[in-house]
């Protein structure tokens, strides 16, 4: 039983460190096309 808290809580660690990095990417900041460049933009 321990060994199983001890796996869960080691996913959860690293879902937890990679989870910001997608949510930035995805969510806040996207390309938007300004006349002939791509910027990114921001959300916060």
């Amino acid at each position: 039983m321990k060994k199983l808290l001890l796996i869960a809580a080691t996913t959860l660690v690293s879902l937890a460190a990679i989870q910001p990095a997608f949510a930035y990417d995805h969510h806040h900041c996207h390309k938007v096309r300004v006349h002939h460049h791509w910027e990114t933009r921001c959300h916060h």
